[in-house]
């Protein structure tokens, strides 16, 4: 009976706090697509991009089980190897993004102080390449402005009345890039980054 009453309590105040602006910082561990790229002059490739990490901080406000963010994102992302019709190897070098988004979450209403959340974004990126490359060819470089969106599944925990922490799972999708490899053109399709995120959320 005092477990429900505490259960009951706490959805009470979740709901009934009105809006909260709060600061959010997360960190997320991230499964990158093959990358594949095509040119005019050289044959389709595939580039395989090893996990990396992100950060990310973010400024939001809640208004009853709705949350608006306003974010910026920065990754890093080594390169791991291409494939092509004419063979293929271990490439050096690494991918950079840095990004902003604005984010609309729905925290799913619960009795407890786990909350489920849904969320959706959208925004834009500066993709580079830093000077990937293959042993004995010149090194693909390039960066480009694209859009990107985002999808976002989890859990939110309140460890006390002002701080929240948050564990998920996050879909970021970056457009189409340019890059050149020894004066050759090359178009970078879609990239899927798959990410788990673990956040704190401090309301002030």
């Amino acid at each position: 009976m005092a477990a429900a009453a505490i259960a009951w309590t706490d959805e009470a105040h979740a709901s009934s706090s009105g809006a909260d602006t709060y600061l959010a910082l997360s960190v997320s561990g991230v499964f990158p697509s093959r990358l594949q790229t095509t040119s005019p002059d050289l044959s389709p490739a595939r580039i395989g991009i090893d996990r990396g990490a992100d950060l990310a901080a973010a400024i939001g406000h809640r208004y009853r089980d709705v949350r608006f963010e306003a974010e910026a994102l920065y990754g890093r992302y080594d390169a791991d190897d291409i494939r092509f019709a004419e063979g293929g190897g271990s490439l050096s070098g690494d991918f950079e993004l840095r990004g902003a988004t604005l984010n609309l979450y729905y925290d799913v209403p619960a009795r407890a102080r786990t909350r489920p959340y849904l969320g959706a974004g959208i925004g834009l990126a500066h993709f580079r390449a830093r000077d990937v490359a293959l042993s004995g060819f010149p090194p693909t470089t390039g960066r480009s402005t694209v859009p990107v969106y985002k999808l976002m599944a989890g859990v939110s925990y309140a460890a006390t009345d002002a701080t929240r922490v948050l564990v998920g799972y996050r879909y970021l999708r970056v457009g189409s890039q340019d890059y050149e490899t020894g004066g050759v053109a090359l178009r970078g399709h879609a990239l899927d980054l798959h990410a788990v995120q673990v956040g704190v959320q401090v309301l002030f």
